[in-house]
């Protein structure tokens, strides 16, 4: 009598298994750590991490959790020479210890060296999964319209560390992830273009 019934909760599995949608979206699962910086609030992490939670599942139809972590001062190892800017590359390398994926968020200007000029100032800068840690700056100082596009610089950054994706190759003006090229605008960015959709 017990086989029979192990045969019939058997068949059943896998009649289910059968009836699955096989188009159905495979869903990694993951953590983002916020880490605000000075006067970059809570309440700010806070409420980027709700835009977050619908904007990342929207762009990349990826599932992840997000966590604000308590903030930290941004110290003056963290400054450029000139003590005018934080240094990106070196915001990042103080995080080296991260448990996951973490974006540094600053209301302070940043800057990389980049172009040959020793502090080019940038929204955001990523080590796109390369030493020393798994993790991210981004900063709102040079954006036109914070409310509206900070967590489209965010996602932006994201995908460059957590997916280890370049800018996207067609330059696609809607693109997310289409170069700045020193314009601080994410007015027309909403997603992903097609290109770079099916590659991340």
């Amino acid at each position: 009598m017990e086989k029979r019934y192990l045969l019939f909760y058997f068949l059943i599995a896998l009649l289910l298994a059968a009836c699955s949608d096989k188009e159905q979206v495979k869903i990694k699962k993951g953590s983002i750590y916020l880490q605000p910086y000075d006067n970059f609030t809570q309440q700010e992490a806070m409420n980027l991490k709700k835009e977050l939670d619908f904007h990342l599942q929207e762009v990349l139809a990826d599932s992840f959790v997000v966590e604000v972590l308590p903030n930290k001062p941004l110290t003056k190892d963290l400054l450029n020479d000139a003590q005018t800017r934080y240094k990106g590359e070196r915001i990042i390398s103080s995080l080296k210890d991260s448990p996951s994926t973490t974006i540094a968020l600053t209301h302070k200007d940043i800057s990389i060296e980049y172009n040959g000029k020793k502090d080019w100032g940038v929204l955001g800068v990523s080590f796109r999964k390369t030493p020393p840690c798994n993790a991210c700056a981004v900063s709102d100082y040079r954006l036109k319209n914070k409310k509206r596009d900070f967590w489209k610089v965010v996602v932006h950054e994201f995908i460059h560390t957590h997916y280890a994706y370049s800018h996207c190759p067609k330059d696609s003006t809607h693109c997310i992830m289409k170069d700045a090229k020193g314009h601080a605008d994410f007015s027309n960015k909403n997603g992903l273009c097609g290109y770079c959709k099916n590659r991340i």
